[in-house]
């Protein structure tokens, strides 16, 4: 089912009209941001509620660029996920990611569906990486004002140098053990907000979709799924924000955006197939060697996305 809005969308600005429009929300978020306030990550404010103040005024600049034929489709499944909810059962959202506007842009869209779909909106947790906070105060309080469960993802650790030294590597560890405190704070987290029946949120990719980047998916999304009950795939095509190697020299454009939420997957009969068919490509030598069992399949629900996003359809799971 498509969005009942397929042809609502904002008038092409100009360019000077588009800085004015940048100036303007970066002037309303500016005067509800408090500096400082959960900038830094530690293993007791892992768990950041949005902040409501400025939500508004940002979800009204996303608005403005979402061009004519922007939509949400696939809203059969999130009726199926309303199902879901007040049935008990867990739920995990698995996001393509174009850009560091494309949770205002989905949020945005679906506000603008019928109400029952709030809920959804409501129960909303972000699994994101700390570097959103501790980047910039820029990028934060764009960031913030949606609900975020902060972890340190594994490939942001340093890595070991050659001839290392005393001083370098008890430096490296300190940092692994600060980053563990916080990954196991905010696995408790999850445990509970899950347990409250709150809609996770992990964008399996991990960071952006750079053209000239490898783009290799995040495997610590199979162990994600082991501890949900259904989860969705959302593809998407479309970006308000292109990335670039430095997120602060990201400039807003105006393009049409279309999320596509796909059927439910059950993640426990998903990841029994998955281990069946990585066991018997394995068996023939299929597997690429050194490719465990978690990328393998983070890298078929990439596959999935891509069908869903090109086709229409999720594909054979």
């Amino acid at each position: 089912m498509k969005s009942s809005r397929p042809d609502a969308g904002a008038a092409l600005l100009s360019q000077a009209d588009m800085n004015l429009l940048v100036l303007d929300i970066a002037q309303k978020l500016t005067a509800s941001y408090q500096p400082g306030r959960d900038r830094v990550v530690t293993p007791e404010n892992v768990y950041q509620p949005g902040v409501v103040a400025g939500r508004s005024d940002l979800e009204t600049f996303q608005g403005r660029l979402l061009l004519a034929g922007s939509r949400v489709e696939g809203l059969e499944n999130l009726d199926h996920c309303l199902g879901e909810l007040a049935a008990g059962r867990s739920i995990l959202f698995l996001p393509e990611h174009r850009g560091n506007l494309d949770v205002p842009s989905f949020n945005h869209l679906l506000r603008g569906e019928h109400p029952r779909y709030h809920a959804i909106l409501e129960r909303l947790i972000y699994i994101a990486g700390r570097k959103l906070n501790e980047s910039s105060d820029f990028i934060k309080m764009f960031t913030e004002k949606y609900s975020r469960l902060v972890i340190v993802p594994r490939r942001d650790l340093p890595k070991p140098k050659p001839n290392e030294t005393a001083e370098e590597q008890e430096a490296r560890l300190r940092i692994e053990k600060e980053a563990a405190r916080i990954n196991r704070a905010a696995f408790r987290e999850l445990l509970r907000l899950k347990k409250a029946g709150h809609i996770f949120v992990l964008f399996p990719l991990g960071g952006r979709w750079k053209p000239d980047a490898d783009n290799i998916p995040v495997k610590e999304t199979a162990s994600y799924l082991e501890s949900f009950d259904t989860a969705y795939l959302i593809s998407m095509e479309g970006n308000t924000l292109p990335p670039l190697a430095r997120m602060e020299d990201e400039r807003p454009i105006q393009d049409r955006v279309v999320f596509r939420v796909g059927p439910p997957l059950p993640t426990k009969p998903f990841l029994e197939r998955q281990r069946a068919r990585f066991e018997a490509e394995r068996a023939s030598a299929a597997v690429p060697p050194g490719l465990d069992f978690e990328q393998y399949t983070v890298n078929r629900i990439m596959a999935l996305l891509h069908d869903l996003r090109t086709t229409g359809c999720q594909g054979g799971v």
